[in-house]
């Protein structure tokens, strides 16, 4: 039987460990931590499971969706009661846009309406429906992509802080292509902007009544638990691996605590973890991949008395870049899930922490906590004191798909499999962040590993 070592129990790695293992193959997954899971992190506050990762994944992707089925879980899953968020911009809370995609507005006389956009920023959007086509060669970045066809306030009122919330990057950095594929694909139908997306919607034919996002009510940390329940036996943890290298043409992993010997590796870790491994082996993907460039980012989570708080008529809110806050976005769960709305405690999520802003990780607990409060007080008018808290922190989580990023990544390709064959490399770091694209990026990798080790003899 085969043997292939998965170094790294994120969803990704488990994602490929759990494919390999239903397809007959000898499986070790082999992480540094004391527990898997990678992001996918369920703790408990006030007594109650809380996600201090993802809390929710995307449903117009399947992956996770079906994992979660074939784990048993997924009609354990439910939708959130309410979908409308708000922004914090401009020193006042404003309510975002119905029609909107990923932040871009879809009907301008409903944004006129809202008093987000200045009368000169609601003009300026407007010409997207007439001016000429001045699409750019090759990759853009978002920010290029939204400034050039619906004006800069749109674009740091809006799409800045909702796609800057979901990658923790700057839209001006962050490639079009390789950062946020679905706009690039509802972008690509008109020259204008909002004509394309409306295309693509009518286009997609979905039904709206179907929940964008689903979760477990335990917490995602639920689907881990059956992940590994369903590798068990075949985890080690608490082991840090080194290097690899090979040997008898087999590959030789170099751990804190041993050595482990595969006919296929899959590292399965943050990217610049993934290039010291494989330094030893090839100095040049080694290099490529600790050069995808990763964010910060943390989460306050906050148990409020409900009797002391008053409601958030909303699922959270953004923090636009421009208010200058440590605060990035605030999702009020015991709004946004039924399952946390009839508890005697509020729960809040605080997130801090964005591409270029390392504060939250330049104080301790203490004090990250005490500002992320002050500055609830100040927004939402929140003068309790929780009944607990807790404070989780992600350093270096978050990869940003810079421009060039799908050439980049492809070097890394050939290389391995010119240079390192039977070696391979998923996760978050190539082909998307969600949990779904993390899923699909492992089971792939999976499929190569079987396919190498189909020709070697």
């Amino acid at each position: 039987m085969r043997k292939v070592v998965v170094v790294g129990g994120g969803i990704s790695g488990l994602a490929a460990a759990y494919q390999l293992l239903t397809n007959g193959y000898d499986v070790s997954v082999i992480e540094a931590s004391p527990a898997i899971g990678g992001k996918i992190s369920t703790v408990e506050i006030a007594g109650v499971p809380i996600d201090g990762g993802p809390d929710a994944f995307l449903v117009r992707e399947p992956e996770m969706k079906e994992l979660c089925s074939s784990l048993g879980v997924a009609d354990e899953l439910v939708a959130p009661v309410s979908r409308s968020a708000k922004i914090w911009v401009d020193g006042s809370m404003q309510a975002l846009p119905k029609s909107q995609f990923l932040g871009i507005p879809l009907d301008l006389d409903e944004l006129s309406s809202l008093n987000l956009i200045s009368p000169e920023g609601i003009a300026i959007a407007q010409n997207d429906l007439t001016a000429i086509d001045n699409a750019r060669d090759g990759d853009e970045t978002v920010g290029s992509l939204i400034r050039r066809r619906l004006g800069h306030e749109v674009m740091e009122k809006l799409v800045g802080p909702l796609l800057g919330g979901i990658n923790a990057g700057d839209p001006d950095k962050i490639s079009l292509k390789s950062g946020a594929p679905y706009l690039a694909s509802a972008a690509s139908l008109d020259h204008s902007l909002i004509r394309s997306i409306q295309k693509f919607i009518r286009a997609s034919n979905r039904n709206p009544e179907t929940p964008v996002f689903l979760t477990h009510p335990e917490g995602l940390g639920t689907v881990v638990d059956a992940l590994g329940k369903e590798l068990e036996g075949n985890v080690i943890l608490n082991e840090r691996i080194q290097s690899v290298h090979a040997k008898d043409r087999q590959w030789i992993l170099e751990g804190q605590k041993g050595s482990y010997e595969a006919d296929s590796v899959i590292l399965a870790t943050p990217s610049y973890i993934s290039g010291s491994i494989i330094e030893t082996t090839n100095g040049k993907i080694a290099n490529l991949l600790s050069n995808i460039k990763y964010a910060s980012m943390a989460f306050a989570l906050f148990a409020f008395p409900s009797k002391e708080i008053r409601p958030f008529d909303g699922s959270g809110f953004l923090v636009a870049k421009s208010e200058g806050l440590l605060m990035t976005a605030c999702s009020w769960s015991s709004s946004k899930w039924k399952h946390l709305g009839d508890k005697e405690a509020t729960f809040v999520r605080v997130s801090a922490g964005r591409a270029d802003d390392d504060r939250a990780f330049n104080i301790d607990n203490e004090e990250l906590t005490s500002t992320l409060l002050k500055e609830l007080s100040q927004i939402v008018d929140v003068q309790a004191t929780p009944m607990d808290s807790q404070v989780i922190r992600w350093p270096k989580s978050f990869p940003q798909y810079e421009i060039g990023h799908s050439n980049k990544v492809n070097r890394i390709q050939k290389l391995l499999r010119d240079k390192a064959p039977g070696i391979f490399v998923a996760g978050a770091a190539f082909n998307g962040l969600g949990l779904s694209a993390c899923i699909r990026d492992g089971k792939v990798n999976a499929q190569r590993a079987e396919s190498y080790l189909g020709t070697v003899n």
